[in-house]
Formats: C-alpha cells, sequence, structure tokens
C-alpha cells in the first residue's frame, strides 16, 4: 500500500506592505516568487514508495476550500517559473502543489546547479530512472497528500503541465481516477519511449475536458500532431479546446530570455484559469482507465528527442 509522508521544510505566512499589494497584479505574475498575504506558500518532501521528492504548495491564504491544480514541470521544478506558477494559482483561487517528478536528478538544490550538470549525465539517470508507473504513483501520492488538507476541496482535480510535464499530464489523465481536466502547454502528443506511452496511445481513455497550448513556432512539437490529436480526440466526443500563439516553445516560462513572450503569456492566463474553475471541484464520475504499462503488450517506440536548452548544458525532453 502506498505511503504519504510529509517532512515540512519551510512554513512561511507571506506578508506585503498595502502600497506593494496595489501594483498591477500582472506585473507579480511573470517574477520570482514573492510575499503576498493573500497566498500561504509552502515547501514540503513527500513519501511516495521509495521515493521522497519536493513539492512547492500554494493556496489562498482566506479560509476556505479550494480545487486542486497539480503542476507538472518541463526541465525541473527548480525552475523558476515553476514555483511563481504554483503562486499564481493560488492568487486565483486553487490549491496548487508543483511536483518534482525528476528529483533523482544531480543538480536538484537549485536552478542554478542543473544547469551545470552535463547533457549526457542527464539523459544516462532519465533513461535509467524516468518511468511511467513510477511517474504515474508521484502523482498520485501528490494527490493524496493534498486530499488531506483542510484548505481543499473535494472533486476532480486539475493537471497542468508544460512540455514535458504537459505529455505527462496527458498520459496520467488517462490513467488517474482523481483527474478532472487537463491544461497541457506545448505537449509532445505523439512522442514515447521505452519508458512512456505516447498521449496518443491513450488516447481512448482520456474523457476528461483538456485545454491544450500551442506554439505555432515550437520546433518540439510538430503542429499537424498536434492537429490529429485534437482532430482524434473531438470524434470521440472529449471536451477539447485548443489555443495557438505566434510565438516559441516554451512561451510561458518568463525566466528564459529570448522565448518567454509576455503578450501570449497573458492571454494564456485567461485561458487557463476559467477553464479550471468551469471543471474543477465537480464529483468524478465513472469512466473507463487505461491499462498500467505492465499490463499492456509491447508497443512500436521512437527514440526520445533530447536537447539542449538556451546554453544550458543539462538537457532532456522536458524542455
Amino acid at each position: 500500500m502506498r505511503r504519504v509522508h510529509l517532512l515540512a521544510l519551510s512554513m512561511c505566512a507571506f506578508v506585503l506592505p498595502e502600497a506593494v499589494q496595489c501594483q498591477d497584479a500582472a506585473r507579480q505574475r511573470w517574477a520570482p516568487v514573492r510575499a503576498d498575504d493573500a497566498v500561504r506558500m509552502d515547501t514540503v518532501r513527500i513519501r511516495s514508495g521509495s521515493d521522497l521528492f519536493t513539492s512547492y504548495v500554494a493556496h489562498p491564504a482566506k479560509a476556505g476550500r479550494y480545487p486542486v491544480v497539480i503542476v507538472l514541470h518541463a526541465n525541473r521544478i527548480t525552475e523558476p517559473y515553476i514555483a511563481s506558477t504554483t503562486q499564481m494559482l493560488a492568487r486565483a483561487g486553487f490549491a496548487a502543489i508543483a511536483v518534482d517528478l525528476f528529483h533523482y536528478l544531480p543538480g536538484n538544490e537549485s536552478w542554478e546547479a542543473t544547469r551545470a550538470v552535463s547533457g549526457d549525465t542527464i539523459n544516462a539517470v532519465t533513461q535509467r530512472e524516468f518511468r511511467e508507473p513510477r511517474m504515474l504513483r508521484n502523482i498520485q501520492s501528490a494527490i493524496d497528500y493534498m486530499r488531506a488538507q483542510p484548505y481543499v476541496a473535494a472533486g476532480g482535480v486539475g493537471l497542468l503541465g508544460f512540455c514535458g510535464g504537459g505529455w505527462n499530464a496527458l498520459i496520467a489523465s488517462a490513467q488517474l481516477r482523481d483527474v478532472g481536466a487537463v491544461v497541457a502547454f506545448y505537449a509532445p502528443v505523439t512522442l514515447s519511449d521505452v519508458q512512456h506511452r505516447s498521449p496518443m496511445e491513450l488516447i481512448d481513455w482520456m474523457r476528461v475536458p483538456i485545454q491544450l497550448h500551442r506554439a505555432t513556432n515550437d520546433r518540439f512539437v510538430a503542429g499537424a500532431d498536434v492537429d490529429r490529436f485534437v482532430a482524434t480526440l473531438r470524434a470521440q466526443h472529449t471536451p477539447i479546446e485548443k489555443f495557438e500563439y505566434d510565438a516559441q516553445h516554451g512561451f510561458f516560462a518568463w525566466n528564459r530570455d529570448g522565448v518567454f513572450s509576455e503578450r501570449d503569456a497573458d492571454v494564456a492566463w485567461t485561458r487557463v484559469v476559467p477553464f479550471l474553475e468551469a471543471n474543477l471541484g465537480k464529483a468524478i464520475g465513472p469512466r473507463a482507465l487505461a491499462p498500467t504499462k505492465s499490463e499492456t503488450s509491447s508497443l512500436p517506440r521512437q527514440s526520445p528527442s533530447y536537447v539542449l536548452l538556451h546554453g544550458s548544458t543539462s538537457g532532456h525532453f522536458g524542455h
């Protein structure tokens, strides 16, 4: 039986001067996490089987119960925009948790340390350690942790993922009963490897509402693949929204110079929040779930797509 164990690393209630509170909320989004008396933020560690991983947790400071959103990173949980996205969700009225799915990789203590690790090292460890069942177990453990918190509402939870995180979010939505909706930014919907099936392979079991955000100048995710994925979802009557942006892959990540597009990120956020509000916190109805990977016969795989990003020596499919 899975055990979920919490070790509190830091508990901090943030207070802002009134003048700072009056600043434009949009300007507070695209910057490092900052003190905000409307939001409570914690860093916790969660035990999931033999794994012990870090998570960022944020929720409104005001007493109440809020729907849950699981944030799934691309490169690493320490990339600065992941923590700020978690805080943004809390400002919008959600209880959010960012889950470290790559906790076993070296250089995980900070984003600066991550970027000093060689791509070859990252790739070798990833190919050895990154497995679909492990990823699913750790997401479920984060959900279980949130379910136990007094500020969390009952009902379906959301998955919000970026690139590899969006890929994982789609895969998880077909296999985890707690999921009520998915938001995926520039997810490689046809990518599979020896560790994971592709979202396309699991599409028959994707029945919860999905919102996709695609960059038209994406070098890593083909538009034709996304179009085919969306057409298949629509044909099986899965609620699906697709939005396109004249931007690059990773445009939501404010810390990526030359890639981040504030205009497009602002527009995307105005779509993400209402979608999550409309679809989370509802009772979870019965639906068929995909068989686990161990129960599935061998399927053709393509080689993983590993790249180096923005001069970093740490590269893997989570761009």
